[in-house]
């Protein structure tokens, strides 16, 4: 093998047994820690020296040998007993195999039935409705939209007129009005009817008026008012816009008369009486300087109104219309009455 002949195999023994005996001891020897040098510590600034003619001679200091470094002695950690050994769990078995269900055909499959058309519904004749009088097949329709059918109904309306122009606005103020008319509906099939209404409408005059008046009579007119009273024949037509309401539409010819009454004013001496007492003093007296009529005079209007049934057969309408008025000297004098009624 090469080896001289010095080694023999008792000394390689002694030796083997020798390096098995020191390692444990070796094993135990603790080594010390690495140096640590002390942390760095800046020098002290240097002491004064004064300057070199009053300075002593230096003596030569040997410098001071640092002490040996000592390794602080260190202590074996004690020896920690591994833990006790845990024996694994039992080993359990797995359950025993559970063998599939048997594969179950699906049922064979079903054709659907044809398809049969039902049959048609019999043959019924048209029948139609009875016509005992047109006022029960009205009365059946309108009593579906909560205005029922009558074909005499009367009406009694009050209202405000507006006068409308230059020429009738420097005479005349709006005024109130009222009147009562008759309506006529000849058949239920058509909503067309007729009506005749007349009424009253009291307008006082203005300031201008009374002061021409004053002029042409030659006394002191302090008060003065023109009624304007008449009849229209107009034709109607009822659009229903659901089952509580109804629209109308209306328009004819008329004829009017003027009547214009003029009144003075004297102041009289008497005794005032009031709340306090009586005394003595003047007061006005008015009466009647002049009065007169004019003949019937043609007119034309139209007008829009609305209805609503109040418990059959009352209904409360309201409506408007434009009416024109011929006057006996030339030109027109135009209003607006606005209405409010009920028919019945």
């Amino acid at each position: 093998m090469g080896r001289d002949g010095s080694m023999n195999t008792r000394t390689l023994c002694a030796l083997g047994i020798a390096l098995v005996l020191a390692v444990p001891a070796l094993a135990q020897q603790p080594y010390p820690p690495p140096y640590q040098a002390p942390p760095y510590q800046a020098p002290p600034p240097p002491a004064y020296t004064p300057p070199p003619q009053y300075q002593p001679p230096v003596q030569y200091q040997p410098p001071a040998q640092a002490p040996a470094y000592q390794a602080p002695p260190q202590q074996a950690p004690p020896y920690q007993q591994a833990p006790p050994y845990q024996q694994a769990p039992p080993y359990q078995q797995a359950p025993p195999y559970q063998q599939a269900p048997p594969y179950q055909q699906a049922p064979p499959y079903q054709q659907a039935p044809p398809y049969q058309a039902p049959p048609p519904p019999p043959y019924q004749p048209y029948q139609a409705p009875p016509s005992t009088s047109s006022q029960s097949a009205h009365t059946s329709t309108q009593s579906q939209q909560g205005i029922r059918y009558h074909p005499w109904r009367l009406q009694i309306f009050g209202g405000y007129t507006l006068t409308q122009g230059s020429e009738v606005k420097t005479l005349l103020n709006d005024g109130g009005s009222g009147g009562l008319g008759i309506t006529w509906f000849p058949t239920a099939e058509i909503p067309l009817g007729f009506r005749v209404d007349g009424s009253y409408t009291s307008h006082p005059q203005t300031l201008h008026a009374l002061d021409l008046a004053s002029q042409s009579t030659g006394q002191n007119i302090a008060d003065g008012y023109t009624d304007i009273y008449g009849g229209d024949v107009d034709a109607e037509i009822d659009l229903h816009l659901g089952l509580r309401s109804r629209e109308y539409f209306f328009g004819g010819i008329g004829w009017y008369r003027e009547r214009t009454t003029l009144k003075s004013v004297t102041y009289q001496n008497g005794t005032i009486c009031g709340f306090f007492g009586c005394w003595p003093g003047y007061f006005p007296v008015f009466s009647n300087a002049q009065t007169s009529t004019s003949g019937w005079l043609n007119s034309w209007n139209a007008g829009i109104g609305f209805e609503f049934p109040l418990g059959d057969p009352a209904t409360f309408f309201i409506d408007g219309r434009f009416l024109r008025i011929k006057q006996p000297g030339g030109g027109y004098w135009d209003f607006i009455p606005i209405r409010v009624g009920i028919r019945f």
